[in-house]
């Protein structure tokens, strides 16, 4: 009899092509993923995978089995997801997946009151700007920068999360604060790197357009919010997030350098779940009670 575990870490080692991706999406170490593949293909009696110094190629009866279990997966959340859907206690695991952008800090700081109000539901931020498969069950809501297409998805719009040029004091008291859009070419500028504009509502190249060359770029909202913070230079920073930083001011006014949507997702069936439906409910009335916030309606503690 084949053991569905083990089939779940072939699919993962098959989906990847490798241990190491395999064992980082299963949250589980090289050498467990390892002997479990081998307990799987000598019970099989056949090899699955051919090592390779590539990584895994998956045999003709790997690639077979692969099909299959790729069903058997997908047959299985859906069968968690009726249970859970019929869940009418207020206990147990709920799963976020968050972008960083609000996840790492600004999220875990405003579910204290969710909290207190649930003793008895364990909350789970999962901080990634990957995107988690609500139908695999890889998260039970998501927020995202996007609205997903999924018919088994719904998706409620809660804010727009707007940034703004800000640089630090201690910068600004070095170099001098720029008045117009066209000084930036006298300064130290961070960049994003593409992967990140190609979700906001902007052209990447007005971006780059205003600046001489980055002193910084990264591909993490937080390294980039860092840098700012930490004097290397001009950079957009969130608007939210900015209310608490003393040290940041806002350049140009209300100029808005780019923008995203905040979308509030789940899987309509996870949502009768009671747990899941309290989380979801709290998550987006306290979004829309932020909304001056994310707009950069609110004034900064730096902004005289």
């Amino acid at each position: 009899m084949l053991d569905w575990e083990d089939l779940k870490y072939f699919l993962a080692m098959a989906e990847h092509g490798s241990l190491s991706a395999a064992a980082r999406k299963l949250n589980v170490s090289q050498p467990t993923l390892s002997r479990r593949l081998t307990a799987l293909e000598e019970n099989i009696g056949a090899e699955l995978f051919a090592r390779t110094r590539a990584g895994l190629e998956m045999t003709l009866l790997g690639e077979q089995m692969r099909h299959h279990a790729r069903h058997m997966q997908d047959d299985v959340h859906a069968m968690e997801r009726l249970v859970t859907g019929h869940d009418s206690s207020l206990s147990g695991s709920v799963m976020i997946s968050c972008i960083e952008a609000i996840g790492a800090m600004w999220l875990v700081q405003k579910l204290g009151n969710f909290i207190e109000q649930y003793p008895g539901i364990t909350v789970d931020v999962k901080v990634d700007n990957a995107v988690s498969d609500l139908l695999r069950r890889e998260a039970d809501i998501a927020l995202r920068m996007f609205r997903p297409v999924q018919n088994d998805l719904v998706a409620k719009r809660t804010v727009t999360m707007n940034y703004g040029y800000y640089a630090s004091k201690s910068y600004l008291e070095t170099r001098g604060k720029p008045q117009a859009l066209k000084e930036l070419k006298e300064h130290n500028f961070i960049l994003p790197h593409d992967e990140i504009l190609t979700q906001t509502k902007t052209d990447p190249r007005k971006v780059y357009s205003l600046s001489r060359s980055a002193t910084f770029r990264s591909n993490s909202m937080m390294a980039l919010a860092t840098a700012v913070e930490s004097g290397f230079g001009i950079g957009a920073y969130s608007c939210v997030m900015a209310v608490d930083k003393p040290d940041l001011v806002r350049l140009f006014d209300d100029l808005t350098v780019f923008s995203t949507d905040i979308w509030l997702v789940s899987h309509a069936e996870l949502r009768r779940s009671a747990r899941i439906r309290a989380m979801y409910d709290y998550l987006g009335d306290m979004l829309t009670s932020h909304n001056d916030a994310f707009a950069g309606r609110l004034p900064a503690r730096a902004a005289e």
